[in-house]
């Protein structure tokens, strides 16, 4: 080719240069990227907030209360892997919604929702953790930590069942309330999988802390409770739940930014000419309901 020839553009040249290529003959491709891309984002940023909370929580226990000499038996580990395999999967596989929704998922987690939800729920666990502890002391004198074998074989004893029901509705919880679903995904409901393997583990909790088939409770290897301690149990399990819900609804609605983003940064003369827009549109609006106001 001559030096002084103008480049010639051939077929395929834009599908090179392009972010991606669709072979369909209209732009649904478009909308599809976009909604799977919400998803992706979404499902990411949950994933962050319910292995924080579960590595925070798992940190606890593996330091402070393993010196108590807490240990779960092979039958309590179990139920809590194959909640947290199942919800994993069912997080994995969670659709996105046909219709796009006006709002943004957060582009990122670094800001005044995530973060402080996460330390809050946090908080809300270990207090919790900390006063069944204590609670538990009144019921069993503790034991001198350096009697306690840390090597030995698992034993059942109130605190380790205590702390085994509290973990587990934490767990629960962890993944009910942080899971994000429309206007972007599937709901929790949808999600046939997660919700009724939620419903299933939630049942077996507070059947144990209630002691509503005993049966159940030996097979997992927790000692008896006694009315009052049962009582005291559920009740914070039940309020470590409500807590952390709060938490998150309430930082949520205040902190959570939503809003579409503009495509382009605009100048102060741009922004100044839609808001005079808007302000004549306003004008409009109230001086069509006068004149309606005043035929009536």
């Amino acid at each position: 080719m001559n030096e002084d020839e103008p480049p010639t553009i051939k077929l395929g040249d834009a599908s090179v240069a392009a972010p991606f290529t669709s072979k369909l003959s209209n732009v649904v491709a478009i909308p599809n990227i976009i909604r799977q891309g919400r998803c992706t984002l979404v499902a990411t940023i949950q994933m962050y907030k319910i292995l924080a909370l579960n590595c925070l929580i798992s940190a606890y226990s593996l330091s402070v209360l393993y010196l108590d000499g807490i240990k779960f038996g092979d039958g309590q580990v179990t139920i809590s892997g194959m909640l947290m395999s199942v919800c994993f999967l069912s997080i994995s596989r969670a659709k996105p919604v046909e219709a796009l929704s006006k709002e943004r998922p957060q582009n990122n987690i670094w800001n005044w929702y995530i973060i402080p939800s996460v330390l809050g729920q946090f908080a809300i666990h270990i207090i919790t953790l900390i006063y069944i502890s204590n609670v538990v002391h009144r019921f069993e004198p503790p034991k001198d930590r350096s009697l306690i074998n840390l090597e030995g074989e698992f034993e059942p004893s109130l605190l380790n069942s205590a702390i085994y029901l509290l973990q587990l509705i934490q767990q629960i919880s962890t993944f009910a309330i942080n899971y994000q679903g429309r206007p972007f995904r599937e709901s929790i409901k949808e999600n046939r999988g997660m919700y009724w393997g939620i419903i299933l583990v939630t049942g077996v909790a507070f059947s144990c802390a209630t002691e509503f088939v005993p049966e159940i409770n030996e097979k997992l290897k927790l000692v008896p409770f006694s009315t009052e301690f049962k009582i005291t149990l559920t009740s914070v399990m039940v309020l470590d739940y409500v807590g952390c819900w709060i938490v998150e609804k309430v930082l949520k609605k205040l902190f959570s930014d939503y809003r579409p983003k503009d495509i382009a940064e605009r100048r102060p003369d741009q922004l100044e000419r839609q808001r005079k827009r808007e302000e004549e549109e306003q004008a409009r609006v109230d001086l069509e309901k006068e004149m309606k106001a005043g035929k009536a």
